[in-house]
């Protein structure tokens, strides 16, 4: 299916268009033409599934991505073409500056966590137009648990040594996460249920660039917030590790941000123009919580603080999300809101303190990637889950348009 033309008007569930061209100008018009606009390659490898056969294609997209494309045998054109363009490594990445920048990112591996489920998850639900395929594919019917597991594996791989390196399990997975989305917009856009005169594209370009928002620049200034701030050079790299991801998950150059400044305006637009909260994004956010969030505080505190743990989960997401959306949202006030804003300079002034010690920082990244195999393990025997993305779940729950299909 082609994408409708660019200068379509607006979808009629967007607000304050004006006020968007009035910030931003040209970026505005790139953000609001690029809804609607999915991903041309991968959606034309996920075209030629039925004739291909889905179990099949995935085989083939797994395959190329750990042999490369001249591997598979009978590859349809569309996966050759989409190789094409994922083995091409832009200039500007240096795998091995991250390498050296990020090697001691997992000794907040405990506090990324809280920041992924509490700051970056949530951040996309005040949107009921981006959040809307989780809806409609069940994602949050089945268990908020699983699909945290699923997201929290993809950023361990892609923030490992050479992570995004061709060939390597995060640039795999990165890949597929590109080709379930397509599969999600294919099945979307053939569905009843989807109103793209309201909504734009499924998966549409400008809402795929505000996930590297959710995954770079939100869990930045979450971390911060709680006291763990990362060191100048590894913010850096983070926004460049995030560039080169965007790139493989196939955001158009136009809309893809390369730094602070860019994720900062994407973000603005985002907020500015998305559409009202609905109850379902509400419901969102109550599902992480009850099923996950308040859970995992319940485990972390000590037996007799536990009654307390949605107190601070929600004065979390109010620390991280602000009062205003937090309000829409219905996250209820929090006695925990100040305290967090009031200890969290502290924790930061002793956490720069320590980073500045080099004799500790190994030594602490070492205890946090213990920490995150244990929590890994811990969480996976808790909510069943032996999968990494949805693409390789077990049948059961509602089906999933990345599933292979039985048989």
């Amino acid at each position: 299916m082609t994408s409708p033309a660019p200068d379509r008007d607006p979808p009629t569930s967007l607000r304050r268009l004006d006020e968007a061209q009035r910030r931003h100008g040209e970026r505005a018009r790139r953000y609001l033409a690029g809804m609607w606009r999915g991903d041309p390659l991968a959606d034309a490898f996920v075209a030629d599934f039925p004739a291909v056969g889905h179990g099949r294609a995935m085989r083939m997209l797994r395959q190329a991505c750990r042999e490369g494309i001249t591997a598979v045998p009978e590859a349809p054109d569309s996966l050759t073409a989409l190789f094409g363009e994922l083995d091409r490594v832009p200039g500007w990445v240096d795998l091995d500056s991250l390498d050296h920048d990020l090697r001691h990112l997992a000794r907040y591996t405990r506090q990324a966590g809280i920041v992924l489920g509490a700051a970056s998850l949530v951040a996309g639900y005040a949107n009921s137009a981006a959040s809307r395929p989780l809806q409609l594919t069940g994602r949050y019917v089945e268990s908020a648990g699983v699909r945290t597991i699923e997201v929290a594996s993809w950023l361990v791989e892609i923030n490992a040594r050479q992570g995004l390196a061709r060939f390597s399990p995060g640039f795999e997975l990165t890949v597929r996460v590109r080709v379930i989305h397509a599969l999600v917009r294919q099945a979307l856009r053939n569905s009843p249920d989807w109103d793209e005169t309201a909504w734009g594209v499924p998966v549409c370009q400008s809402y795929l660039a505000y996930t590297l928002v959710e995954f770079c620049l939100i869990p930045l200034r979450g971390m911060r917030a709680i006291g763990a701030p990362y060191l100048p050079h590894e913010v850096r790299a983070q926004y460049h590790l995030w560039r080169y991801a965007g790139h493989l998950l196939g955001i158009e150059e136009a809309l893809l941000p390369v730094d602070r400044a860019g994720q900062e305006a994407l973000e603005d637009l985002y907020l500015l123009t998305r559409p009202e909260v609905d109850a379902y994004c509400r419901d969102l956010v109550r599902s992480i919580n009850q099923e996950f969030l308040v859970p995992e505080i319940e485990e972390l505190v000590p037996a007799r603080l536990a009654p307390l743990a949605p107190t601070v989960v929600h004065g979390l997401e109010r620390v991280f999300l602000g009062d205003a959306v937090a309000d829409e949202l219905a996250i209820p006030r929090s006695r925990a809101t100040g305290m967090i804003r009031r200890v969290g300079p502290v924790l930061g002034a002793v956490n720069a303190t320590l980073d500045r010690l080099p004799g500790l920082l190994e030594a602490r990244t070492e205890r946090g990637r213990r920490y995150r195999v244990a929590q890994d393990r811990r969480l996976r025997e808790r909510y069943a889950v032996q999968h990494d993305l949805v693409d390789a779940s077990p049948a059961g729950g509602r089906d999933h348009p990345a599933r292979v299909p039985p048989g």
